[in-house]
Order: structure tokens, then sequence, then C-alpha cells
């Protein structure tokens, strides 16, 4: 790798060249997310957001990656992920088990969608295609996996079958590399010449496939390198599949589920954008006896977040290991340290201490009241240091509001310490943390832990924001100044990240202005409800929900076509979901209804002084926000209740 001042720049798998650096700055926690045996499963479909990781995930297991692994398996940097992939079956102790072969479906496949075909001529065609790539990657990999080159060891390589094998069109077996690979080429470019003809296209060119033979004979035919047979799993990485027509995309889909294979697997990486509306507004699943399922990166990052903080700061302190120092000589510079060392912890706690006794007064003159006498005591005689207690005085008055608010209360009898510590609780703590930052102006959104939370389980909204981090960093080290970044200044460029990530999503997303004024009105709606004095929902609110029922008329075509502005809304919320500025959580049983709650990208609650938990939201009416998208959001009666 060529010199790097900031390696939290490289973010596609395909910009780094070199599979030991590769290997070195690939976070191992990802295979969490798959099941033990995935590389010999069924057919697996891997889905996230733009940047979820999954064309890192599918390059991990291409041929020359495992081989550079199994070579390096035993030191330092490589050996977590060697031993990983051991457990795995997928390489062992200087060999690989799993045959990768890695194929893009974003170039020439839509084009065949453009000759107008009927349908059935269109998915022979399509099946052709792949079957014509699928063999030249086999040819590749075939020979990369026994340490040879590609094309010029093709005479090397031979492909037998057995004398029950179903003919592949036009392909004479039993044949050498090159003749394989003369057929694909041949094949290929019979169906670009049918692409590019001015000639009718349904009687044009080769009359196509009606399966993926390649795969049938992956799984069936014996491949051998200089008469010795590569006995190996074959695993097909189909990536950018959100890139076929949809038409091609359920062509695929049902042909990989109806053919059978024990020798091959194939793993099908797409974006949530390539789903319908209706898929993403369900599970989004396929889940069946036919195959393993489907892995959402992001989903499944949600529902291990401890995991994907420690998989993200693995990812973060190799990069920062990587770069290039400012200095000859300079030690490396942890991450974790840059960002939560605390340079400017004497101004912070100066400006606490300033605050400290004017809150605690300001309390005092709210509680008054003889009822209050011992919660004050027990606040007066607390301990800690400044923060500790101005939290503790913020707390007790957020406390002290809901009492007061408290109208069916018909007597002031004294409060006791018991009912104060039955009251108080972390969430209270949260919520009187978040207020007294907005107050003070002090810094909230910092440190590694709360970075990890804003990049809202995708790997390349988190290396966007650390990478943005680390160049302040890096600047100043080369101006000679402190390279460790104070949380005020961290916020700012937090901050700064909110405006870069959605200026682009109207030129990115046909309704990408109606996502952006939806995520306005929901955050400013969050806002107002957050910083009530009673922290009614503490710490606050992210989240708004609808009705399951509701919901499922988003998904009713009959009653869209019927209203345009619902119709709106259901695709401004697919493509919400599909870059991941919301998440949906589904079925949710509150009070003995259903719900789906939308939670706000927590780079978003930076923007509307949010807190970055879940479990805070508000039910609204289908209705008031399709009505948001239009005209933002207004403030809320009174009288509507918050649900938890």
């Amino acid at each position: 790798m060529t010199d790097l001042r900031n390696p939290f720049r490289l973010r596609a798998a395909e910009h780094i060249e070199s599979d030991s650096d590769f290997l070195r700055l690939f976070g191992p926690g990802v295979l969490d997310l798959l099941p033990n045996d995935a590389p010999f499963g069924r057919t697996q479909f891997i889905r996230s957001a733009p940047g979820g990781g999954k064309t890192s995930l599918l390059k991990l297991f291409t041929p020359s990656v495992l081989r550079t692994l199994a070579a390096l398996g035993s030191y330092g940097d490589y050996k977590e992920l060697f031993q990983r992939l051991k457990g795995m079956g997928a390489v062992d102790d200087g060999e690989v088990k799993v045959v990768g072969i890695m194929l893009a479906c974003g170039r020439t496949f839509p084009d065949l969608a453009d000759l107008g075909l009927p349908p059935p001529r269109m998915r022979r065609l399509l099946l052709a295609l792949l079957d014509a790539r699928v063999m030249i990657g086999m040819l590749r990999s075939a020979l990369l996996v026994s340490g040879l080159r590609y094309p010029e060891h093709l005479n090397r390589l031979r492909l037998e079958v057995d004398a029950g094998f179903l003919a592949v069109p036009e392909l004479q077996l039993p044949c050498d590399g090159a003749a394989a690979r003369e057929w694909a080429e041949s094949l290929e470019r019979a169906i670009c010449d049918v692409i590019d003809s001015f000639e009718t296209p349904e009687r044009a060119g080769p009359s196509g496939h009606d399966a993926l033979h390649a795969l049938s004979l992956m799984d069936t035919a014996v491949l051998t390198v200089d008469g010795t047979a590569i006995n190996r799993h074959w695993l097909l990485l189909l990536d950018d599949v959100h890139k076929l027509t949809p038409t091609q995309r359920t062509a695929l889909r049902e042909t990989l589920l109806d053919q059978r294979n024990t020798r091959t697997t194939v793993w099908v990486a797409e974006r949530l954008e390539a789903l319908s509306h209706e898929e993403l507004l369900t599970s989004g699943a396929l889940e069946g006896r036919d195959y393993e399922g489907v892995v959402n990166l992001e989903e499944a990052w949600r529902r291990a977040p401890r995991k994907f903080e420690a998989a993200i700061a693995t990812i973060a302190e190799r990069r920062a290991r990587m770069a290039t120092p400012t200095a000859p000589g300079e030690p490396f510079r942890s991450f974790t340290e840059i960002i939560d060392s605390r340079p400017d912890a004497a101004e912070r706690a100066r400006t606490v201490s300033g605050a400290l006794q004017e809150v605690a007064q300001r309390v005092r003159g709210v509680a008054s009241a003889e009822k209050y006498a011992e919660w004050i005591k027990v606040q007066e005689s607390a301990v800690g240091d400044p923060e500790d207690q101005i939290v503790g005085w913020r707390s007790l008055e957020i406390l002290i509001e809901r009492q007061q608010r408290k109208s069916q209360l018909a007597f002031d009898f004294p409060l006791s310490r018991d009912e104060l510590r039955e009251r108080e609780g972390s969430d209270v703590k949260a919520a009187a943390e978040l207020f007294l930052a907005q107050e003070l102006s002090l810094p909230y959104y910092f440190g590694s832990r709360r970075l990890a939370s804003l990049g809202s389980f995708n790997v390349e909204q988190y290396l966007r924001l650390a990478g943005d981090l680390f160049e302040e960093s890096a600047a100043a080290s080369l101006m000679r100044q402190p390279a460790v970044l104070g949380p005020e200044r961290q916020q700012a460029i937090i901050l700064s990240a909110y405006t870069a990530r959605l200026q682009d999503l109207p030129r990115q997303a046909k309704n990408g202005r109606d996502v952006l004024n939806f995520l306005q009105a929901v955050g400013e709606f969050c806002r107002d409800v957050t910083y009530q004095p009673n922290a009614p929902y503490a710490p606050g609110v992210n989240g708004v929900a609808i009705s399951m029922q509701e919901r499922a008329s988003l998904l009713n075509q009959k009653n869209l076509a019927s209203h345009p502005l619902l119709e709106r809304f259901a695709h401004m919320l697919a493509t919400a979901l599909s870059h991941n500025l919301l998440h949906a959580e589904l079925d949710k049983s509150v009070k003995n209804q259903r719900w789906m709650i939308l939670y706000l990208n927590r780079l978003v609650c930076v923007n509307y002084e949010l807190p970055l938990h879940f479990g805070g939201f508000r039910e609204r009416r289908l209705r008031d926000l399709a009505s948001w998208m239009e005209r933002g959001h207004y403030p809320a009666a009174k009288s509507e209740r918050m649900i938890r």
C-alpha cells in the first residue's frame, strides 16, 4: 500500500489493491453475523444500505485473499481472522478449503432489459450470460487457488463429467480450460452482439439457457489441474445484484432456489434499494427450507450493538496503525486515544462548577415546599465530582417537575427518601445529562462510545465520521499541534458530517427531497417532545410509530392507488429505509397494541440534539406523518399521550 496519511478514507474493498493490506484492515466481527457453516450452506442473501460492507465480505472469500490469509495466518495482524475462518472451514493451515468466484452484476446485465424482449427470452439470455461469466470466474479461481496464472495456464485445467450429466449447450465435454474459456467468451460475445444489433432481438443471437448450467457443472464435474482433482467447495459470490432490474432479480432468485446444489453455495449481495416498498416494510426476508435466509447487515448489528461497537473499534485501530507518520520516528497514535482523551477537561470542569450552584439554587427554589425536604437533603449529602453533582441536581429537578404535574394528588404529604430511590434511575440521569449539555452549551456527541452509536450500524458511515476526525488530528500533527481532539471540536466535526451526509440525497434518489422534509419534521417533533421540563420519556424521543394496521395500508396497492399522498409517502419511506436514514422495528407490542417504529439515523439525531438510545418513540397517525412530508411538523396537542 502506498503511504497513507488517512487510511480511513479507504472505504471500498476494490480500492485496496494488496491482499495483505485488505486482510489487515478487515474487521473479523462481521463474521458473527453469518451462520457458522455459511460457506457450505445453501443460498444466502446479504443485504444492506450503501456502505454496509457487503463487497468486503464477499472479497474475503476470493482465492487470492484466502491464500494470502492461509500463508500469513500465524502472524499477529492476521491470526484472529485466520482462526475465525478456520473455524468456519474456509481455510486450514496453509490450505484453502473454499474456492470463491466473485462476479459483479452491474455490467451488461441491465442492458438486456432495454431490448424489450418477452420475459421468457430475456430470462434465457440472462442465464446464458451468467453462465458465461461464471465459467470464466470458475476457471480463473481454479488456477488462483492452485497457485497458477490466468489465462497462461488454462491448458493445465481439465473438465470431466459423468456420463449422466446433462449437456451444457454447445460446450463439448470433457475439455481443457482453454476450450471452456473459448466457449464462455463466444457465448458472451454473441449476447453482447444481440444488445448492439439493429436486428429484431427476438430472432438474433443464441437461444439462451433454461438454467444455470455452470452451477450444475461445478456441482458434479471433476476439475483437475495437471491430473489432480480440485476437491474443494465452490462459493459463487454475486455482488451488486441490486443493479439488475426487478424482473431480472426475480428470475435469478427463482433459478437459484429451484436448483439444488451440494458442492456449490451461492451468496447474493444487494443493496436494500433494490427491494420494493412492500419488501422494505415487511421483514425483507425470504426464509424457507430452500436456503438459509437473509442477512441484513445493519439489522443484524442492531440486534448485537456491543458486537458492532467492538468490531468497528478493531477496524478503527487497525486503520490508525496503517497511517503514515507525519514526522519520522513519530509513534503510532491510537484512534481511541485521539478521541477519548480530554484536553479541555479543565475548561469543562470550570463551566460545570460555575453552573453547579446556580442549578442547585434553582432546584431549591422550585422545591421550597416541605414535601421535598428529604429529597433536597439527599442531594445535598451526595458525594462526587462537580459533574456528578450537577447531573444529580438536574435529575432531581426533573423528578420534582413530574411530581408537581400529578394533578390527581389531593394531599401534599412529605415525600420520603425511599420514594426518591424508586423514581430516580439511569434514564432520568441520561435525560439530565442531555438537558445540561443543551443548557450549558456543553458538547454531548464525542468519544468512542458515542461515535460507535453515530455509525448507525453502517460501517461506511462510521468510517466517514472516523475519517473526518482522524483527518483533523493528522492536520494538527502536521502543524506541530496536539493531535488529540477535544469534545467540542469532535462535536463540531460530527455536526458538519450530517450536512455532508444528506446534501446529496436529492440527487441520489428521485424522492430525496421528500425524505429530507420528513426527516426534518420528525427531528423537530422529537426535539419538542424530548425537551419538555418533566422529561416524560427519558432520556428522550428519536422515533415515531404508526399502528401495524395503518402500516398494512401502505402495502395495499389498491389503497395506495386511490390515495396519491399515501403512495408518495410509501415510496419516500422505502427510500429512507434503503439508505439507512430510518430504521423500522416491526410489530412492537405496547399497551395491547402493535406498532411499526421508525427510528432516525443516529447522525440525524445530532442535528436535532436528540439522545442516541433506542426505545424512545411516540405514536402518530399515518395521515399526520404523510402531511409532514409536505408541510412539516406542527406542535402536537397537549392531550396527545406518549407511549413506551
